[in-house]
């Protein structure tokens, strides 16, 4: 009497009972010259061909990237959320240490001044008088107001620096608002069929190779 086969053996067609689990492949990075390779001329042209292929696969990567986002414009870029969360803190920290008496700035200009300022700014300086030899008690209190004067130059000259700060601050967004627009700008005309009715893949993609290279740095 033959002996039964087992269950096993029975279902799977190739009769064998024990079922091993598939052996994975570790990948190895590829190499451009033999590991062996002595020190020297071509050993470093090697790794120089391997470190521009790594660049340029960054570069296609981050290009394709770019250009799936640009394909789906319903969900905002991380760069563009990355300018509103600066723009917004940028706009919070002002409004916190701006003063309440002090009037706003408008968009995209600097602080004015208080039209009096204005006024002693452009008043012409008065010619010298003759210098005379002063009292003991009239040169101490000239000391004490040159003084005085002196101090009040600082704080005029403090409040001057922050209206530049403030100024500098809004020309950069400024900027910052011409480059994005521009860009847009450019994206939109290289969207443009041409006369046939087919896409300027190559403008579209120059105009998505700079802004990638802008993000590389």
């Amino acid at each position: 009497m033959s002996a039964k086969r087992s269950r096993d053996t029975e279902d799977r067609p190739g009769g064998s009972a024990t079922t091993e689990p598939p052996v994975k492949k570790n990948k190895k990075g590829f190499s451009v010259a033999p590991d062996n390779l002595p020190d020297g001329t071509y050993r470093r042209k090697a790794q120089k061909i391997k470190a521009d292929l790594i660049q340029k696969a960054k570069v296609k990567k981050a290009y394709a990237k770019v250009k799936s986002q640009e394909e789906a414009p319903t969900k905002p870029s991380v760069y563009e959320l990355e300018e509103q969360r600066q723009r917004e803190e940028n706009e919070r920290r002002q409004n916190e240490h701006a003063d309440p008496n002090e009037p706003q700035e408008a968009e995209g200009a600097g602080m004015e001044l208080h039209p009096d300022r204005v006024a002693m700014l452009n008043e012409p300086q008065p010619e010298p008088a003759p210098e005379r030899k002063p009292r003991p008690e009239r040169a101490q209190n000239r000391r004490e107001g040159g003084r005085n004067k002196k101090g009040k130059r600082t704080a005029f000259d403090k409040e001057l620096e922050i209206a530049r700060k403030r100024q500098e601050e809004a020309e950069r967004r400024r900027e910052q608002r011409e480059f994005r627009q521009k860009d847009r700008d450019a994206m939109a005309k290289a969207k443009r069929p041409d006369q046939n009715g087919k896409k300027r893949l190559g403008r579209e993609s120059t105009v998505l190779l700079s802004r990638v290279q802008r993000m590389v740095g």
